[in-house]
């Protein structure tokens, strides 16, 4: 199920499932909302600090409640998450989906919130991988919000890219899954981990040491989630391993992540984008995640359709 387009003056929903947000985090984003001629509101306990180890945006069950009143209010006709870091897995079972399964509208986000992409990708929703309202502290492109500003109001989203020298070459149809590879292998096992055939996986992370890398595609390959893809995308990988040991480590796209990701891929014979501006950067462009695609990789670049 394909959540329906926005209009202008439709209200979208600001809410923090994961780490803590401060207000001028939002500044950038509801201005954006305004452009869009959108109208927001934010979740009740949106600046709450609940710390446990880590400064959540509430207590389990503030966060809970934030959500769930977004997912079953009527007026609200998508939900973009403040911002990533940890937490959205506290929620996954304490939100009662029905009505939202029933009308399913548009979850954006991605980081952390790759928990509730793959969570619903299982029921068929698609669901949205695109920057958070909060910002990195970074410079970002056009592309990043005019993307996701067209998935919003039910434009077509397409993509070229250009060829990268680790890729491999096929064309092929199948559904788009994935997010944040942390998130993808700390799910393994449950409920919400990445369930079906004939996929084509999307994968992008930032500040994982590299021998953590290659445990968590061991994980993918052991588990027979690697058997099940047909096609294989691979976003932003940066800021990896350790700075002083890492020339490349600002490097969106970091080559040795790359040459990990590549020595378990090659043998598959699936058709494999390098390469593909989405992640932990300021190039994040939107992908419609559950929804089916083709993926054709070749000597001069690569073609994604939606």
């Amino acid at each position: 199920m394909k959540p329906k387009s926005l209009h202008p003056n439709d209200q979208i929903a600001i809410v923090a499932p994961s780490g803590r947000i401060f207000p001028e985090e939002l500044n950038a984003g509801l201005e954006l909302i305004k452009e869009w001629q959108l109208t927001a509101k934010t979740g009740e306990h949106i600046f709450e600090d609940y710390f446990l180890g880590y400064h959540y945006a509430g207590t389990p069950q503030q966060r809970t409640a934030d959500l769930q009143d977004a997912l079953d209010d009527d007026q609200i006709k998508a939900i973009w998450f403040a911002r990533g870091g940890y937490g959205a897995v506290h929620l996954i079972d304490r939100i009662d989906w029905t009505k939202f399964l029933q009308n399913p509208k548009w979850l954006i986000g991605y980081s952390d919130i790759t928990a509730f992409h793959n969570h619903l990708n299982n029921f068929g929703i698609q669901t949205l991988h695109a920057v958070t309202v909060k910002r990195l502290k970074t410079e970002y492109t056009e592309e990043t919000f005019e993307s996701l500003r067209k998935v919003l109001f039910g434009e077509k989203l397409n993509y070229q890219i250009k060829a990268n020298p680790y890729n491999c070459f096929g064309k092929v149809h199948g559904k788009l899954v994935g997010g944040n590879l942390s998130l993808i292998y700390s799910l393994t096992g449950s409920p919400s981990e990445i369930k079906g055939e004939n996929l084509i996986l999307f994968i992008e992370d930032w500040c994982e040491n590299w021998y953590h890398l290659d445990r968590m595609l061991m994980n993918l390959k052991r588990n027979g989630l690697l058997d099940r893809i047909s096609g294989l995308i691979v976003g932003n990988f940066t800021k990896m391993d350790i700075e002083e040991e890492n020339p490349d480590f600002e490097n969106s796209f970091d080559p040795i992540s790359y040459e990990i990701i590549y020595n378990f891929i090659k043998d598959y014979n699936i058709p494999v984008c390098f390469g593909f501006p989405a992640g932990h950067t300021g190039d994040n462009r939107a992908l419609i995640m559950g929804a089916e695609i083709s993926l054709e990789s070749g000597p001069n670049g690569v073609k994604i359709e939606f």
